[in-house]
């Protein structure tokens, strides 16, 4: 009994794992940068698609500084 509840366990666990990886969308964005600037951003967000590091990109402002995401 004590090996089919371990095995159970690990079943569970391994299963909540890869539901949890596969759960973020695959055009996730993620902060790539703070900029002072909003001309700054844009031209790394520029630069980075240009050179092929995403796709896209886009810049918003929070407080007095300025958000790379892409």
């Amino acid at each position: 009994m004590r090996k089919v509840r371990a095995l159970l366990v690990s079943a569970l666990l391994a299963g909540g794992a890869l539901v949890s990886l596969n759960a973020a969308p695959a055009h996730a964005e993620s902060l790539r940068g703070v900029f002072y600037d909003y001309s700054e951003c844009q031209r790394v967000g520029q630069y980075g698609y240009t050179q092929g590091w995403w796709g896209w990109w886009h810049c918003e402002q929070q407080y007095s500084y300025y958000f790379l995401y892409a």
